[in-house]
């Protein structure tokens, strides 16, 4: 039998176990033009919490009892569609399930055996990866000498941000959770400085490693991360905001204090989506995947296996405990 894994009930507050429901269903049968997909990797991202709310008519969320949709790689077992053949690596938006049917192979994307190892097509050379470079290179724009400031250093995307950064010629100083992740950061990911959080007051964390000031704040948190950043920016900083995860669990909005500092400062603060730059992927592949390549270019994947484990495994992820982008790994390569 297959097996998947569905939304029981919305959450609110922080998503637990009882959020989920797993259970088996029917083999998918393969119709015509259609492929039939083995998951084989699973992208775990914080924006899943916010589509298992109801979500406003231009964004629903999840509906309840129905599967749990992800970025997912996986490999072609049966395909009546000319575009694929069996054993092709594709990926797309598929049910959290060991085996999904994907009606004319709608979405789906064949990937690239010179891309490298399948995952990274929803990883460093994905929508995580796109992601930093938009926000890093495209809106933050950083120059020689300039300071980056990047929050959530150790996650998928903060990981490259500061990377492409430094790869631009400016000091990167990135914020992470726990010294474990600290140490990635400076060790694995090469920032100039980086300092936990949850050990340092903010404040004084951004006098020490930014004293010339923030030119450019690469935001994955917000909350109090951003309001200090605020307050450190220096005139004509750019800030690129990605996500507020900080928030995503909260009943409430405590909103953001120190805004009148964008006037006086003249911040350009922008925040992006980045299915609005999809059509740039080609450009981005062609650019960094010879750097993943060649090894100038680190990107960690925190793989957890097994489909039973995604609840867990995403819950894990939204307080703290990946570092890197996390992946569930259902299948064998």
């Amino acid at each position: 039998m297959n097996t998947r894994i569905l939304l029981e009930r919305r959450p609110v507050g922080w998503v637990d176990a009882s959020c989920f429901r797993i259970e088996p269903c029917p083999e998918p049968a393969c119709g015509a033009e259609d492929v039939v997909v083995e998951a084989i990797w699973l992208s775990l991202d914080p924006y899943l919490r916010g589509r298992m709310n109801e979500g406003p008519s231009y964004a629903p969320g999840f509906a309840i009892g129905a599967p749990i949709v992800s970025r997912v790689v996986g490999r072609v077992l049966a395909s009546r569609n000319a575009r694929f053949a069996e054993g092709d690596f594709v990926w797309g938006f598929l049910d959290w399930a060991l085996r999904t049917v994907v009606p004319r192979g709608e979405g789906l994307t064949r990937i690239d055996p010179a891309l490298g190892r399948p995952s990274l097509a929803i990883s460093a050379l994905g929508m995580p990866g796109l992601t930093a470079w938009i926000g890093a290179m495209e809106i933050g724009r950083p120059r020689p000498g300039d300071t980056v400031y990047v929050s959530s250093a150790a996650g998928a995307v903060g990981q490259l941000a500061g990377q492409f950064a430094r790869r631009a010629g400016a000091r990167v100083v990135g914020s992470a959770g726990g010294p474990d992740k600290v140490a990635f950061v400076l060790g694995r990911c090469g920032f100039d400085a980086a300092f936990d959080y949850k050990a340092q007051d903010l404040d004084e964390a951004l006098r020490e490693h930014c004293p010339r000031g923030i030119d450019v704040y690469f935001d994955n948190v917000g909350g109090s991360t951003l309001e200090a950043a605020l307050r450190h920016a220096n005139v004509g900083a750019r800030f690129p905001l990605c996500g507020m995860i900080s928030a995503y669990n909260a009943t409430s909005d405590a909103g953001i204090k120190g805004l009148p500092l964008m006037v006086s400062k003249r911040i350009a603060m922008t925040g992006f989506i980045i299915y609005d730059h999809v059509h740039q992927l080609p450009a981005y592949q062609a650019r960094v995947a010879p750097w993943l390549r060649d090894g100038s270019l680190h990107f960690h994947e925190d793989i957890v296996h097994g489909l039973e484990r995604a609840p867990a495994a995403l819950i894990g992820m939204m307080k703290g405990e990946a570092i890197g982008k996390r992946l569930v790994q259902v299948s064998a390569v």
